[in-house]
This record gives structure tokens, sequence and C-alpha cells, in this order.
């Protein structure tokens, strides 16, 4: 079985591979661009809100999400409704929201927009058999750290190496794929914390071969019928 880990970057993408080989990596612009190099991707996660709010859906798992993540819940927030993503520019997708949802929105969520309606549109086109899932970092963390979640910020080099001791303590060849991926692509276009979630999500995505582990929420079901729900 092929999965992915995907993780935004200033280039567009940074994904972390598994199969039958082991771990591999590449950066690309594009979802599409990704499959195109890799048809027999079987299941990714993704750190992207998938299933956005609308006049008659509210998104609710972030509440659930900040619960889970205690005091490192600054890492969750809450995306825009669907049309907003959809918006010509920052004002209209402020005022959009503001009419669906009854609140404005920042500009460090608008400027994710652009992924976020990317993968929203390539739910409608992908392969059946292509599974594709919501993930969150700190999430996965918390649950390849036995529950506990790592309160340090992966921002702070002290927060970077014990998230990265974790991940090789369980995958000790994903240091190895750290450094390719550190010499084969430039901090300009994938920073190293897009590194560590991009394996992470994999790593998580591996341990859940057999079985899916999610969080949910009881309004789960977007008026595109998507399954809102968040595996790690």
């Amino acid at each position: 079985m092929k999965i992915a880990g995907i993780d935004s970057c200033p280039l567009g993408w940074i994904v972390v591979l598994h199969d039958t080989n082991g771990f591999s990596y590449k950066a690309v612009s594009s979802i599409e661009e990704l499959i195109e190099f890799h048809t027999d991707l079987q299941r990714i996660f993704i750190d992207i809100p998938i299933g956005l709010s609308s006049e008659k859906f509210t998104r609710t798992i972030e509440s659930k999400l900040r619960k889970e993540l205690g005091k490192r819940s600054s890492t969750i927030f809450t995306p825009a409704c669907r049309k907003a993503v959809y918006a010509k520019n920052y004002d209209e997708a402020r005022e959009i929201n503001k009419e669906i949802l009854g609140k404005s929105i920042s500009i460090q969520s608008y400027n994710i927009s652009k992924k976020i309606k990317e993968v929203d549109q390539f739910m409608e086109i992908k392969a059946t058999e292509l599974e594709i899932y919501e993930s969150h970092p700190e999430i996965c963390f918390k649950y390849l750290n036995n529950s506990e979640i790592i309160q340090t910020k992966k921002s702070t080099k002290e927060g970077f190496q014990e998230r990265f001791q974790l991940l090789q303590k369980h995958y000790p060849q994903l240091k190895s794929v750290y450094h390719n991926i550190t010499e084969t692509y430039s901090k300009s276009k994938v920073k190293q914390d897009d590194i560590l979630d991009a394996m992470v999500l994999c790593v998580s995505n591996l341990n859940s071969k057999e079985k899916l582990r999610y969080l949910q929420d009881e309004n789960d079901l977007d008026e595109k019928g998507i399954l809102v729900k968040i595996t790690y």
C-alpha cells in the first residue's frame, strides 16, 4: 500500500511517501502533479481543512481539536467558509465570511485559502479509490507520543528536536529522509517545519494502515457531502 503525508510549503506541497520500498519524498506545485508522479498512491493524510462551512453547514470540529491540544490549542485555526475561500480578494472574503458565519477571518486564514480551494476542487475530481483525509501534525505528534501533548513550539530549536527525535525513535530511517529533503530543496521552497509535519502525517498514516483513527464531531457532513473528520 502506497501512502503519503502532505504539508503545504512555499513551493506548493512537500510529500513524504511510504510503500514496500520504505520512505521517499517529493515536493510538488500541486496535488494533481503528485498524482501524475504517483498514480498508485492509495491514501493521503494532509494538513488542510477538508469539508467547509456554508449557509447550511458549520464546521465544529475545531472546538474538539482545541480540547485535544490543551495549551497548544493555538495551533488550531478556524477556516473560512467555502464561499470566502473562493473569494477574489481578502476584503471580499471577510465580508462573505461575516455574512455566512457571522465573523471575519484573519489574514493568516485567508493566506491559505488558495491551498484549501485546491484541495476542495481536487476532492471533486479525484479517483474514487484514492483516499484523502484531513489531519493535523500536532494531533499526530500527541498520539505518537503516547497521547502526551508536546508542549514546546516546533519553531524553536528545542521543539524541533523533540519532535524530530520522536520520529526517529519510531522510524530511524527518517533521519536520512529529512537530510535528503533539505539537501534537495532550499529553505525558501521547503521549510524545516514543513518537512517535520509531512513526516509525522506519513507516520500516522502508516501506523493506521490496518484501521483508521480519527476525531469526529456530530456536525460532520458538509454541503457537498464531504465527511469532516481528523485522522491521526
